[in-house]
């Protein structure tokens, strides 16, 4: 895998695609949610926040002049997420207009099956948004198939991934490491956030306020080669 990696944020966590492994990983994840204090949720959100702001700044950077930011939302798994609102209130204050362009089914994470964000879903995103200066998938990284790749255009938007645990309160959707860089090196997606480790962060080259600090403590950022 030839993607690159902001070597400033964080360590990853494990993640898995089996649908099983994903189901357990899911449950211990709401039980983990279920059992923070208030200072652990605070700590939580302002993490999520963090995310979508951060998120939002790497989607101006890509999207250009194009002012449109489609975004793929999850429709069973809770409310619009902490980091996804602080994403759209970003983009909105720098003049940009954020839409939801699918509200992708990920799945019962509880039951056996595929959970993750269906190919079908993707492309359906990826054509109703052909106009858009990028895709936010707030739905994890596509699940294609080996020959799903040929389908897609190369003139499609730049399309960003968050894959990580959760989203404030609401659950995220964890993707392989490997499955991404497969992702990255084909030049599908553009970028990918997922876990990072406060233990391995490093001072980041770039902005310095809380606002990167806790992002750079909580993420790392996975970005595609040029």
């Amino acid at each position: 895998m030839k993607f690159l990696v902001n070597a400033s944020i964080g360590h990853a966590e494990p993640c898995w695609t089996n649908p099983l492994r994903m189901a357990s990983a899911l449950a211990a994840g709401l039980a983990f949610l279920a059992s923070c204090t208030p200072k652990e949720t605070q700590v939580l959100m302002q993490s999520s926040e963090a995310l979508g702001a951060v998120l939002a700044e790497e989607t101006v950077r890509v999207a250009g002049a194009k002012k449109r930011v489609a975004i793929i939302s999850a429709a069973n798994w809770g409310p619009t997420s902490t980091a996804e609102g602080a994403f759209t209130a970003a983009l909105k204050k720098q003049g940009f207009l954020p839409f939801t362009v699918k509200s992708a089914d990920l799945g019962d994470p509880m039951r056996r099956g595929q959970v993750g964000l269906k190919s079908a879903d993707f492309f359906e995103a990826l054509q109703n948004a052909a106009d858009a200066g990028a895709v936010v998938s707030f739905a994890g990284a596509p699940l294609l198939g080996p020959g799903d790749a040929a389908r897609l255009s190369s003139g499609h938007p730049p399309v960003l991934v968050v894959a990580t645990a959760t989203l404030g309160k609401v659950r995220g959707v964890w993707a392989n490491p490997e499955q991404l860089g497969r992702l990255l090196d084909a030049r599908i997606i553009e970028l990918a956030i997922i876990d990072g480790s406060p233990e391995s962060a490093a001072p980041s080259p770039g902005k310095a306020d809380a606002t990167h600090q806790t992002f750079a403590q909580n993420y790392r950022i996975l970005r595609s080669p040029h």
